[in-house]
């Protein structure tokens, strides 16, 4: 496996919020399914209730690891959650030839570090079908917070078309804001992407953020990305 730090990634991103409109949920049906008016802010108590309300697997290792942080630390992690500076640089960038696993440890300050790992394989199947998995995770105090993860899928023999597939997913255990499924993965030649659009939970956290994350295949393996759109 492939283990690296490096920096965080600056470079601006190639596309505009604009210009992937039509792979994003839209703003307005994220914010009605809040309901209620928006919080100041996220404080620990809130955290807490908000972790023991979710019924998936992500929601209650979390707040089992959670409680187990020191009260100054845990007043750290929901401070952490609500800047929206820290999301934004949740980013990530991965060139591998296929069938080497790939992870790289970013971190961002002494408690909050962004991981990337990427897989790939190619399949038993006639078609030879390879797929690629990329995902990019925000951990505070090593708890997972955020992950979000584009995969795709192509046949690399046999006859007829080279059907390409891709599908995305977001887990999510960060109650300052809300992300949703985006099932609008555009595949295009050899290329896949999706939009992921961060709607703030609490006034502390500010504007929404969008995020693009890309696979694009290669002769000997694939690139991959998630970018900052704004």
């Amino acid at each position: 496996m492939f283990t690296s730090t490096a920096g965080r990634l600056t470079s601006a991103a190639v596309a505009t919020v604009a210009g992937l409109a039509v792979l994003a949920p839209t703003a307005q049906a994220v914010e009605q399914g809040r309901g209620g008016p928006m919080a100041p802010r996220l404080t620990v108590a809130g955290y807490t209730k908000y972790l023991k309300a979710q019924s998936t697997p992500e929601a209650r290792k979390a707040l089992k690891r959670f409680l187990a942080l020191t009260r100054g630390q845990q007043t750290v992690f929901v401070k952490d959650l609500q800047d929206r500076r820290i999301h934004k640089a949740l980013l990530g960038k991965v060139t591998a030839p296929i069938g080497k696993p790939v992870s790289i440890t970013d971190p961002y300050n002494k408690e909050v570090r962004f991981v990337t790992k990427a897989t790939s394989k190619v399949g038993k199947d006639k078609n030879r079908t390879t797929t690629v998995s990329f995902t990019v995770t925000q951990e505070i105090f090593r708890i997972p917070v955020t992950s979000e993860t584009l995969t795709i899928s192509y046949p690399t023999a046999g006859e007829g078309p080279k059907k390409i597939t891709g599908k995305a997913k977001v887990t999510n255990v960060n109650a300052a804001i809300a992300i949703k499924d985006n099932p609008h993965v555009v595949v295009k030649g050899s290329d896949a992407q999706t939009l992921w659009v961060a709607i703030p939970q609490v006034k502390s956290f500010g504007k929404p953020v969008h995020k693009k994350q890309h696979i694009q295949r290669t002769a000997p393996g694939f690139r991959a990305q998630l970018t900052d759109l704004g």
